[in-house]
Order: C-alpha cells, then sequence, then structure tokens
C-alpha cells in the first residue's frame, strides 16, 4: 500500500501529490533531508531514511510550505515513509490549503515562480491599508518579502491602485478570494 492510498480511510482533506524537498526532525532530536509524497492541510506523507514510532511527534520544514509539525500516525512495512497527523491551528488551516492548492496549480500549469524575494509567513499579524480614498482598513499580513504582500482584507481596490500598508507605499499588483497582493514602490529585492 502506498503513502497516499489506505482503502478504509476517511480524509477530512484530500491529500495532493506534490513532490517537495524538505527535512524533518524526530522527537530525539535527530534531522534527516526527506520527500514529501502528499500534503492535505491536516495530513501529509513523507519519504525519508528513518521512521519514528506511531505516536512520535516530528516537525518537517518544507520551503514552499514552512514549518509543519505533527503526530506519526501510520508508517510502510518497509520504513521508507510515514504519515503524520499535523497540528495545524484551526485559523491557518484554511491558509494551508489555499497554499498547497496553488502548489498543486502552479505544477499542473507548469508555472514559473513569480516571486523575487521569499517570502515570510507572518501568521495573520495585524496592519493598516490605506486606500486612495483615504480610508484605513484593518487587514491581516499572510506574508511578506522585501518586494511585496499578500493581504486578507474587505476590500478590492483596483489593480495598479496606490494604497500603503503600514508606512510602505505600495501598488495593488493582484486580487485573490478574500484579499490582495501589493508590489511595494521601494522595492528593495532588485
Amino acid at each position: 500500500m502506498s503513502p497516499t492510498e489506505s482503502p478504509n480511510e476517511r480524509r477530512r482533506y484530500d491529500r495532493v501529490g506534490l513532490e517537495l524537498r524538505g527535512r524533518y526532525m524526530l522527537a530525539d532530536g535527530k534531522e534527516f533531508d526527506c520527500q514529501i509524497v502528499d500534503v492535505s492541510p491536516v495530513g501529509v506523507a513523507v519519504r525519508g531514511p528513518l521512521t519514528g514510532d506511531l505516536g512520535e511527534r516530528v516537525v518537517v520544514y518544507v520551503e514552499e510550505l514552512g514549518r509543519l509539525t505533527g503526530v506519526i500516525v501510520r508508517r510502510s512495512a518497509a520504513d521508507d515513509w510515514f504519515a503524520l497527523d499535523l497540528r495545524v491551528p484551526a485559523y491557518k488551516v484554511n491558509k494551508l490549503a489555499k497554499r498547497i492548492d496553488w502548489l498543486a496549480r502552479r505544477l499542473a500549469e507548469d508555472l514559473p515562480e513569480r516571486r523575487l524575494s521569499p517570502r515570510i509567513d507572518r501568521d495573520q499579524e495585524l496592519t493598516t491599508l490605506s486606500l486612495p480614498d483615504g480610508r484605513e482598513l484593518q487587514a491581516s499580513l499572510i506574508d511578506v518579502s522585501a518586494g511585496g504582500a499578500a493581504l486578507e482584507v474587505d476590500a478590492a481596490p483596483p489593480i495598479g491602485a496606490s494604497v500603503t500598508v503600514g508606512k510602505r507605499p505600495a501598488h495593488v499588483s493582484r486580487h485573490f478570494v478574500g484579499g490582495i497582493a501589493v508590489k511595494f514602490d521601494d522595492d528593495v529585492s532588485g
């Protein structure tokens, strides 16, 4: 049986086959390189040189997804993969689902990574978004880089509109469900 198959299992979310590289750390502190086999917002299958014990806490670092923490709930008979039940706070489940969906679409459509700078997850940090008409709205930072940011906000200023995020002037670069992405006017990414 493969890590993505289980005849009697009824998952809360479908797993998405994404081959991503990362590192994992077992409870004893030993770290290993790994490959993500599939992932959902609440579970991940990891292929690596050593599996832990059922119930063991594992931390997985994947550049595209960040730090994931979970408990081993299944492992292969050959000990070459294990599945984690992720411990994700409720407010992050939807965000992780969107990121997984975006990665899957990017890979399926062979789209290049458009970001020039690495993004830093801001974990819903609050900020102010000032609109061209003078209104100020509360927004949650999803992630930020030297060149731009993604914000959860209840407004969709037109693409190209001048806005201010906190104290940084920016222009709206795109819309997505629940928010906007901006490019900072003082982009220091290159």
